[in-house]
């Protein structure tokens, strides 16, 4: 707690014009500080009360004000808070704070009420990263799922594993304690029974966190074919924009192009990709180079061809590909029926096919609604679900699930007792690492630098 007895203060709302502006003041002197400020005194905790605001030095007023005091334990920060709002502008709020630093608070640094409220025990950590991803939230299910690590239901799951490790624990310890005793000996099927479970629930956190990525950074999906298939015709017919220069020069489009959407409550990001093709001009095979980089990295694939006859060939390798594809033939409106109705049997529950015209946005719609299916199906895509979205998370059960791995290899192996408590622990510190009961100070420095001033 070195460094937190001071009281500090800064604005909660955006800086700019608007109907209200909230600034906040929080520490041990926070009434010290703020009563000379106001002609009203506050009547007691927790109720709103309309006064002014004034410079205690000068006497001068600076504006009508409602302030809301907070009293320790029982505010955000777990210290006496008070929240002054006030009329929003520019001018009024740093004034307010000018009074305030003079009268002995001093800036908040990034994310240092949230930081208080974490030290206070208020939260733990995910439950920290939880508000952060609330406040750059960009759809409702991304909302969803960080309400869900708000509400702490990531940390109830871990605790949960904790309490079953912890079981094999005790149960190795008495057998070390009595090594020397005539009793009998501690069965190694329940404690590799204890161990099975724990990692039955890690791998399914860890196997989480695809889903939980989409549902907290939005689906990534490129779309990809050889140049001229109309890619960027299609980017643009998505976002009813044009956003993409189109030409029939082939190689057009040297880089990425990125865009997102947000369709029925999720984030889609489409990537507009260089065509795929053997070139010798060196700027176009860097944007081969990093399409073929951004396959590699796809939730969801989207491959164009407008040659009807090259579907055939193309069925083998695409469902080859890790993650879900959708095929899309273009340029329908150029097509005979027969083209496209044989072009379409090719279609499977594991590779569909969908024909469009991306330059009169043909069947979009329907492209569209095909792509959340596939997302929906292959990633389970429920907001109801405990997930992982950090890869401070995943890194974290993945150490912890290698150290139980090796300490059923111990028990297999025969090794002492304190070998497999040794490796238990440390599955236990990975869990507490996770919700900051052990994380280092450079961990929570970049967790809350990643926090606005006034939160």
């Amino acid at each position: 707690m070195e460094g937190y007895e001071e009281t500090i203060a800064a604005l909660s709302t955006p800086e700019g014009v608007g109907g209200l502006a909230v600034v906040r003041i929080s520490g041990p002197n926070t009434l010290k500080i703020l009563n000379p400020c106001l002609t009203r005194i506050p009547p007691e905790p927790f109720r709103a009360t309309f006064t002014s605001f004034l410079n205690p030095k000068t006497g001068s007023f600076i504006d009508d004000v409602v302030v809301t005091f907070y009293k320790s334990p029982l505010s955000y920060t777990g210290e006496d808070l008070a929240e002054i709002s006030c009329h929003g502008s520019r001018l009024i709020p740093s004034l307010i704070l000018e009074v305030l630093f003079s009268q002995g608070a001093r800036l908040a640094q990034p994310g240092e009420f949230t930081r208080r409220a974490f030290l206070h025990g208020k939260m733990d950590l995910t439950q920290v990263e939880a508000i952060a991803d609330m406040i750059y939230a960009e759809t409702e299910n991304s909302l969803k799922s960080a309400r869900m690590l708000l509400k702490g239901r990531l940390s109830e799951e871990l605790e949960k594993i904790k309490a079953t490790l912890i079981e094999a624990v005790s149960l190795l310890e008495i057998s070390l304690d009595f090594i020397d005793q005539d009793i009998e000996p501690i069965n190694s099927k329940d404690v590799q029974t204890y161990l099975q479970k724990g990692l039955h629930h890690i791998n399914a956190l860890v196997s989480s966190y695809r889903t939980g990525k989409i549902l907290h950074d939005g689906a990534r999906i490129p779309i990809i074919g050889k140049p001229n298939v109309g890619k960027s015709s299609l980017l643009n017919a998505i976002l009813q924009e044009e956003r993409v220069i189109t030409s029939e020069i082939p190689g057009t489009t040297r880089d990425y192009i990125e865009e997102q959407v947000n369709y029925a409550g999720y984030l889609l990001r489409f990537f507009d990709t260089a065509g795929l093709r053997e070139t010798e001009d060196f700027i176009e095979k860097l944007g081969v180079k990093k399409t073929q980089s951004l396959i590699r990295e796809a939730d969801l694939l989207l491959f164009m061809t407008e040659f009807p006859e090259e579907i055939p060939e193309l069925i083998a390798p695409l469902k080859a590909q890790s993650h879900p594809t959708l095929l899309i033939l273009n340029k329908r409106d150029k097509l005979s029926e027969e083209q496209v109705k044989n072009a379409l049997s090719y279609a499977s529950h594991d590779l569909p096919i969908l024909a469009i015209s991306a330059l009169n946005e043909t069947h979009i719609a329907e492209l569209m609604d095909e792509i959340l299916n596939l997302l929906k199906k292959h990633y389970t895509l429920n907001t109801e679900s405990v997930m992982i979205s950090h890869l401070r998370h995943q890194t974290h059960l993945k150490k912890a699930q290698k150290a139980l791995l090796r300490g059923q290899k111990a028990i297999l192996s025969g090794l002492p007792a304190e070998f497999i408590v040794e490796d238990i622990r440390e599955a236990l510190s990975a869990f507490d690492d996770i919700t900051g009961k052990t994380t280092s100070v450079e961990i929570l420095n970049h967790i809350f630098n990643q926090f606005c001033v006034g939160k």
